[in-house]
């Protein structure tokens, strides 16, 4: 039986595993170092963030088919309101609510450039979270590259938030690109 000593000592080494392997891995996965240490559109609203996570991903379609599943998929409703994906990308504008809560908050779009620049962000009490997803064209094909930046509230509840983005945010941003990637190239 495992003394609380090697209790400790197992949870040291996951700990340090985690934050020397893992983390540096999901805060880049698919990135290049261009990529990673690269300005992006809306990097400017959020300063000095406390978490960065730069991701990518190539896709076997244009920029503007991928551009329709980055819309349906990221949940867009004109105002809030109708369940259905815009009929043209043009349709999605500064201002708009993506994933609203029954308040009305959510992500609002802060720049809409289609088929290339996207730019959200989400104003909560416990922290400011931007995502920002590019598109460019490679003959054809599409490098899609995604950055979250987060800078929490002071304090514990801000301190918890990002703690819960930390891998939370990695799990959803990688499911996201890859189905994006998936449908975009079979519709194509």
């Amino acid at each position: 039986m495992l003394g609380t000593r090697s209790l400790l000592r197992l949870a040291a080494g996951a700990a340090a595993g985690y934050v020397l392997a893992v983390r540096p891995w999901h805060l880049r996965w698919g990135a290049d170092d261009r990529e990673v240490h690269g300005e992006m559109a809306g990097d400017d609203l959020v300063r000095s963030p406390q978490y960065q996570a730069t991701r990518a991903v190539t896709v076997d379609a244009p920029p503007a088919a991928v551009w329709a599943w980055v819309v349906r998929l990221g949940g867009y409703r004109p105002g809030g309101g109708t369940p259905e994906p815009p009929a043209t990308e043009e349709a999605l504008k500064v201002g708009d609510v993506l994933h609203p809560a029954s308040d009305g908050t959510g992500y609002v779009v802060e720049q809409a450039g289609p088929p290339h620049t996207l730019v959200l962000a989400q104003r909560g009490e416990n922290a400011t979270t931007t995502c920002s997803i590019s598109l460019r064209d490679l003959d054809g094909r599409t490098r899609m590259v995604c950055r979250v930046r987060i800078r929490a509230q002071p304090g514990v509840r801000g301190t918890a938030h990002l703690a819960s983005m930390d891998l939370a945010d990695f799990m959803a941003m990688r499911r996201q690109l890859l189905t994006i990637k998936e449908r975009a190239e079979s519709a194509h």
